[in-house]
């Protein structure tokens, strides 16, 4: 995590270079499928009026200068600004009230990659927290759906039992052969498994083989799967 104060204090270019930083760590960290979630005090006011598919009409105030600096940052990297999004009541919406009591803005915000909008189900401020600054406590509610990896495994051979079973006599002495020949080769319990294994395989791939593969439907030939499978490889 990486902590940036963005104060009315900097100048236009300083802001500028926060952002390039923000937007470094973003492109390194927040690619794919990974959800980015920036938040904090963005000095800037995106206001209430929508803007594409970054900004929302719920928002407050009048955009300013630095609220769309903000918006051309979100642009750039698919964020939207999400507590611009939901209808709220203006006390819910204000995270800064200046001096004296007299003004109130909407200075702080939360951003998500847009891809993840409907994983943001409420955002707003908590007036009443006392947490010993000038600023509301902004909070959201996240809601997401990991998605599920399916990993794909290779299927194993269908052998043909029916030719097996045709050439089980010279399927049996052929391995009996083999397997005599490498009982005295090795002790090792793994390394005699590994030798039968390959004997069992190799026998059967040469006197019995894999089943062919069944057309699905009656009009698909064989001839046309073996095409099929010509071309896939």
């Amino acid at each position: 995590m990486q902590v940036y104060t963005l104060t009315s204090e900097y100048e236009d270019d300083e802001m500028v270079k926060v952002y390039d930083t923000i937007e470094e760590i973003h492109q390194e960290y927040g690619r794919g499928d990974t959800n980015s979630i920036i938040l904090g005090d963005w000095n800037s006011t995106v206001g209430d009026e929508s803007y594409q598919n970054t900004v929302g009409s719920h928002g407050l105030g009048r955009r300013n200068h630095r609220g769309q600096m903000l918006i051309h940052f979100c642009e750039r990297n698919g964020l939207i600004v999400t507590n611009t999004w939901l209808k709220k009541p203006k006390r819910r919406l204000y995270t800064w009230k200046a001096p004296g009591d007299w003004r109130r803005h909407q200075l702080d915000y939360i951003l998500v990659k847009h891809r993840f909008r409907n994983s943001v189900k409420d955002v707003k401020t908590l007036p009443g927290a006392d947490i010993d600054s000038d600023h509301n406590l902004l909070v959201a509610k996240f809601r997401t759906r990991l998605k599920k990896i399916i990993r794909f495994q290779k299927r194993r051979p269908r052998w043909d039992l029916e030719k097996l079973y045709a050439q089980r006599q010279s399927v049996q002495e052929t391995l009996e052969e083999k397997l005599s020949a490498i009982e005295s080769e090795s002790r090792n319990a793994e390394v005699q498994w590994n030798n039968i294994k390959e004997c069992m395989l190799d026998t059967i791939s040469k006197l019995v083989g894999k089943v062919e593969k069944i057309a699905r439907k009656p009009w698909v030939t064989q001839e046309m799967m073996s095409k099929m499978e010509e071309r896939r490889k």
